[in-house]
């Protein structure tokens, strides 16, 4: 029999189900070889927090609500939409929803900036055979990755319209590996968040967390992520990458 990856030689053993892949990998003293690298897209792949702050002040204005700063939109990226409302207003309506996605969504997406060095580092893992997914609590991300001209360079794209349940709740990312075919073992998660930490935990792969958001080093660590870096243009510099060296520009 030919085992194509770690996931293959765990299936093999009939007590995997008992003891679980790390607990077979540190028993062989396997090495198993990145296969996958999801991400979140908000503050993690892109900076959104300026389209989005324009973007929710012409609902506010339209909806005589309060204005809000940047700074608080910050706090609440990443949330599901009607969640972040809730925090930065007080209530949600569906109403001001519909308002929002039939005038004002689409000056949200004109204003989406990658952040540098982000396509050069996609392209360069698409390069390398590593498969690419985005799992976001976004109701669907692909018109985000579209405006951003990323689209072409993920394998699946994941987003609440696909799972039960947000982030912290791991359902993105187990879709999204199933969708995949890879496992836990085999994939990173890179997200802004500490839920987006918390729903790698949950999903029991290896977050990898990105201070280009709202949340320090030191928070990330404390939700269990497993290494921390100041922005996806820094993941070459992850060892266990197995990235050539080079330098990003732009």
């Amino acid at each position: 029999m030919i085992y194509r990856t770690f996931a293959d030689v765990c299936r093999s053993f009939a007590f995997i189900g008992d003891i679980g892949y790390d607990a077979v990998r540190k028993t062989f003293g396997m090495v198993t070889r990145l296969r996958c690298v999801l991400f979140d897209f908000d503050m993690t792949l892109a900076d959104s927090s300026y389209a989005i702050t324009d973007s929710l002040n012409m609902i506010a204005e339209s909806r005589g609500l309060r204005r809000v700063s940047r700074q608080e939109v910050l706090g609440v990226i990443g949330l599901p939409i009607a969640e972040s409302w809730v925090a930065l207003w007080g209530a949600f309506d569906e109403s001001w929803l519909e308002e929002y996605r039939r005038m004002f969504v689409s000056k949200e997406y004109d204003g989406l900036r990658l952040f540098p060095g982000t396509k050069v580092v996609l392209e360069s893992l698409r390069e390398r055979g590593i498969m690419l997914g985005v799992a976001s609590n976004r109701r669907n991300a692909m018109p985000a990755l579209q405006a951003t001209g990323i689209a072409d360079l993920f394998d699946s794209v994941v987003g609440l319209q696909d799972v039960a349940m947000p982030k912290p709740s791991p359902d993105v990312l187990l879709r999204s590996m199933e969708f995949l075919g890879v496992d836990r073992a085999e994939t990173w998660y890179v997200g802004d968040t500490c839920d987006d930490m918390r729903s790698a935990v949950a999903a029991g792969v290896r977050g990898i967390g990105v201070e280009s958001g709202n949340f320090r080093k030191v928070d990330l660590l404390e939700v269990g992520a497993w290494r921390t870096i100041p922005s996806v243009a820094d993941l070459p510099t992850l060892p266990e990458a197995g990235f050539p060296t080079f330098h990003v520009e732009g």
